[in-house]
């Protein structure tokens, strides 16, 4: 191993401080099911590890909310140390550590049932990489999951000399010393260069849109997304076959965008694809139909598949939540093919239900008998939908008090915290497991009246205006401009809060047990 610390690896400016529900156990698990394949249902002696996992957001999030013991390394201490903190603030039991991989491997740890690692496998050495694989080998157990997610070479391949002109200027051209600083001048050179139309840009006519789209991300994510000194993409083939030497077989993805071909890939291409026999190749294959610029795949160690009746079963038995009034959900859904309709006669009758449920958690058995009218196939199409678009969850087998005490304490803690920032854009749900996505503005919603007491859109402006006011920022109308008027700024607030209440999310936050 390198002596340093840092490996290759950036550390002048930390991660950012995004959740990801694809690291989710139970979002896993309902994703293997979607794919036919058997997995044990998760309990509390289950054991899960996430391997390099930033500001740890996500891993609190899931260890608070779901079932088992959760372990984790980010080599970088002050992630770790930021982890450990979110821990501290929800009690949950946890091992959180700043260790290298190396070093990780070397530890008394136990078996795992899954083991996930979120975008390093593009970011670190080969020697790392291996490191990974022996740590695998090692600590998962028989019918255990590995998540792992990476850049895509069939997406990324016309870019690549793209991130390599950012990079390369990053590294040896730039005079800053601030590492954001030296970001926008390597983007603002790789724009200016093809900007003048070399024979590259010419052959590569989307290269300069390429860096323009960089130019409105977080500083912060590129430094840590391309500018470390390992960065590679690689072919689901060489994934496969790299992991099937740890006796790992491809089991799906988490993208739930892979079950909608009917809006992304037209009849011929759907056609085309189902000729190809081979499963691995045909994956491969969907990726150029796609062009996959990032895949989120899990494996399994030891693969079973179900019978098409195990799984319609398994399926029917699981409960899903709305997280949205039916009347706020969308009329269209879009795909590579472009933007289709949502049909009315199934969204609405099955949004009217569970408002009628007063939100409480479905079966897909349940909604059958709700609405006869409706078919299995149908059903569960709609729910996969929404939960694609992030207004549905699949919900865990069960919850119990401390995992409710848990999630309510981190959450507690999250609406405090927006009071100084935009860092955490997210709640624990002990319902599901997964993430509940929710913005500043929505936190401070939830404060107002399950802390404070408050009720009505014009209290609940106020008390969010006083807020903003308190940190000197500016509120943003629809259009995105800033408004500095006082009272204009309070109108706009109070419009937003007036969608967040006919959204039933106060009703349905009760539901999910978000808060005491």
């Amino acid at each position: 191993m390198t002596t340093a610390w840092t490996d290759g690896y950036q550390t002048e400016v930390n991660y950012t401080y995004g959740y990801y529900r694809d690291l989710s156990p139970n979002y896993q698990k309902f994703c293997l099911l979607l794919n036919g394949v058997d997995c044990p249902p998760t309990n509390e002696r289950h054991k899960h590890c996430e391997l390099g996992f930033g500001q740890g957001v996500s891993l609190n999030i899931h260890a608070a909310s779901s079932f088992g013991l959760f372990f984790g390394t980010d080599f970088n201490p002050a992630h770790a140390a930021h982890a450990n903190v979110l821990a501290e603030q929800n009690q949950v039991p946890h091992h959180f550590y700043d260790a290298s991989f190396e070093e990780l491997l070397n530890k008394d740890l136990p078996m795992f049932d899954s083991i996930s690692l979120h975008g390093i496998w593009s970011w670190i050495s080969h020697e790392n990489q291996h490191i990974i694989l022996q740590f695998i080998r090692k600590f998962l157990s028989p019918n255990g999951i590995v998540y792992i997610s990476y850049n895509c070479l069939t997406g990324w391949a016309a870019n690549m000399p793209v991130r390599e002109l950012f990079h390369s200027h990053f590294k040896f051209n730039s005079t800053s010393t601030n590492p954001l600083q030296k970001v926008n001048d390597s983007l603002n050179f790789s724009e200016e260069l093809l900007a003048q139309n070399p024979l590259f840009a010419q052959r590569n006519p989307n290269a300069l849109n390429k860096v323009q789209d960089l130019k409105k991300q977080n500083p912060n994510y590129l430094i840590h997304e391309y500018l470390n000194q390992d960065w590679q993409c690689f072919s689901f083939q060489q994934v496969v076959r790299i992991l099937e030497e740890i006796k790992l077989t491809y089991a799906g993805s988490t993208d739930l965008n892979s079950h909608l071909d009917n809006i992304n890939f037209s009849e011929q291409h759907q056609q085309f694809l189902n000729t190809i026999e081979h499963p691995v190749f045909k994956e491969q294959c969907r990726d150029y139909f796609a062009n996959t610029q990032f895949r989120k795949d899990l494996y399994i160690r030891g693969k079973n598949t179900l019978t098409a009746l195990e799984i319609q079963h398994r399926l029917r038995n699981t409960a899903f939540v709305l997280l949205t009034a039916p009347e706020k959900l969308p009329k269209t859904i879009s795909g590579y093919l472009g933007e289709f309709d949502l049909i009315q006669e199934i969204y609405q009758p099955l949004g009217a239900y569970f408002k009628q449920s007063d939100y409480k958690p479905q079966t897909i058995a349940e909604l059958e008998q709700a609405i006869p009218d409706i078919t299995y196939s149908k059903l569960l199409n709609a729910l996969v939908i929404l939960c694609h678009l992030g207004l549905a969850q699949p919900c865990q087998a069960a919850s119990n008090p401390d995992m409710v005490e848990h999630a309510q304490k981190l959450n507690r803690y999250f609406l405090e915290q927006a009071s100084y920032h935009t860092n955490y854009q997210v709640l624990a749900c002990p319902l599901t497991g997964i993430g509940i996505p929710a913005d500043q503005f929505t936190q401070l919603f939830y404060r107002a009246h399950f802390i404070d007491g408050l009720d009505s859109a014009a209290q609940f402006a106020q008390y969010v205006w006083d807020v903003l006011t308190q940190l000197g920022w500016l509120v943003l109308d629809q259009q995105g401009n800033t408004v500095s008027d006082p009272k204009t700024s309070l109108e706009v607030i109070q419009e937003k809060a007036q969608f967040f209440l006919d959204s039933d999310k106060l009703k349905i936050a009760k539901h999910l047990k978000l808060f005491a």
